[in-house]
């Protein structure tokens, strides 16, 4: 099962525009993903660092043969294609 991983923050103004979208996504997709939300400001887990997020929002796609790292809003499609 692919892993989505969004980056964002409460006061960067593109990850807040890009939530509507990846709401739809992962109430669509539910069944399909496992959706992870990282708040970069709470990251106790450290994940930032561990996928070496330099910006917001940025969204990183690990299934069992590799990750892929997208900076930026993405689109509906743009998800679902990396998803599936």
């Amino acid at each position: 099962m692919v892993k989505a991983i969004k980056f964002y923050a409460t006061w960067c103004g593109p990850c807040r525009a890009y939530t509507k979208t990846w709401d739809k996504v992962t109430e669509e997709l539910s069944n399909e993903a496992e959706f992870i939300e990282v708040d970069i400001d709470k990251d106790t887990e450290g994940l930032a660092a561990k996928y070496r997020i330099r910006s917001v929002p940025t969204t990183i796609f690990v299934n069992e043969k590799d990750t892929v790292k997208k900076v930026g809003i993405l689109s509906e499609s743009e998800i679902k294609e990396l998803i599936k």
